[in-house]
């Protein structure tokens, strides 16, 4: 399923569109995937793109672990900014994004480091196409890690929408 927003929808391009990287922490992904038992996908991005857009939108591509430091207050969390490292755990998610070895199967661990539940939209993009499909998500328990799996190769996952969950959300996948 396509989603029905696109990424300049989601970021409201706030940043210097000339160089958005003099403002936030951007990086220049080198992506390698095993499409089949026998092709390989080979993408090297020069120029360097941000890994979160308007403190709304996280991008990960396969390889990488990004750091976003966060906050929560009265319930809502505000995504701060992208950093290099995790030199504060108390206040950083964590997104790991790859691929098994030799296989098609693609895994993101997110670690939460508040005591809240947490949960985000998902989408992401295949390596024939810009098109931005959704995908379901689980929530992340506080304090905790938590694994979502695809059976096939993809290219970059976006998240957006962070929510923390009350007492009353259902706390499911979708």
């Amino acid at each position: 399923m396509q989603v029905g927003y696109s990424l300049a929808q989601i970021a409201d391009a706030k940043t210097d569109e000339k160089d958005p990287c003099k403002q936030i922490y951007c990086r220049t992904p080198n992506v390698r995937l095993q499409l089949n038992n026998q092709e390989i996908f080979e993408s090297a991005i020069e120029t360097p793109l941000p890994v979160l857009i308007n403190n709304k939108l996280i991008s990960v591509y396969p390889g990488e672990i990004v750091f976003i430091e966060a906050s929560v207050e009265n319930g809502v969390i505000k995504l701060e900014q992208a950093v290099a490292a995790n030199t504060h755990p108390e206040r950083t998610l964590v997104f790991k994004f790859e691929q098994m070895d030799k296989k098609k199967d693609m895994f993101l661990e997110v670690e939460n480091p508040f005591p809240e539940n947490i949960k985000f939209k998902m989408g992401y993009m295949l390596t024939d196409s810009s098109k931005i499909y959704a995908t379901s998500s689980c929530p992340v328990g506080g304090k905790l890690k938590l694994f979502e799996h695809w059976p096939y190769p993809i290219y970059q996952l976006l998240l957006t929408q962070a929510k923390v969950l009350g007492p009353s959300d259902k706390k499911v996948c979708n």
